[in-house]
C-alpha cells in the first residue's frame, strides 16, 4: 500500500459535505481523474480531530466518490480529506475540510 503521507496535495480537488447531524455526515468529492488525468484504484477518507490525531481511516473502491462518516461526538469538530491512489501506487490528497457536527445525543 502506497504511504498516504507522501501523497501529493492538489490544490481545486475539494470534499463536500452533506447532511451534517450530530453523529455522522455525508463525503463526496470530485473522481481523481477529473483532476490529475489518472484513474483512482481506490480512494482513502480521513477524518482527524483538530489537532490532527486521525480518528478513521476508510477504503473506498476507486469507482465510487462517496461515503457516509458515522460514530462522531456532538458539537465536536473535525478535519476530513480524501486520498486518492492511482494504479501506479501515487497517492493525491484533496485539500481538507473542518466541519463541525451539530448539537444533539450520540445516535
Amino acid at each position: 500500500m502506497s504511504n498516504i503521507f507522501l501523497a501529493i496535495p492538489l490544490l481545486g480537488w475539494n470534499v463536500s459535505i452533506f447532511n451534517l447531524t450530530s453523529t455522522n455526515f455525508h463525503l463526496q468529492w470530485t473522481n481523481l481523474h477529473s483532476v490529475v488525468n489518472q484513474y483512482a484504484n481506490f480512494y482513502i477518507t480521513e477524518v482527524k480531530s483538530v489537532q490532527g490525531t486521525v480518528l478513521t481511516l476508510e477504503t473506498v473502491p476507486g469507482n465510487i466518490t462517496s461515503t457516509i462518516i458515522k460514530g462522531l461526538e456532538p458539537s465536536s469538530k473535525y478535519r476530513v480529506g480524501v486520498f486518492g491512489i492511482d494504479s501506479v501506487g501515487q497517492p493525491y490528497k484533496s485539500l481538507e475540510s473542518v466541519i463541525t457536527t451539530k448539537e444533539g445525543k450520540r445516535q
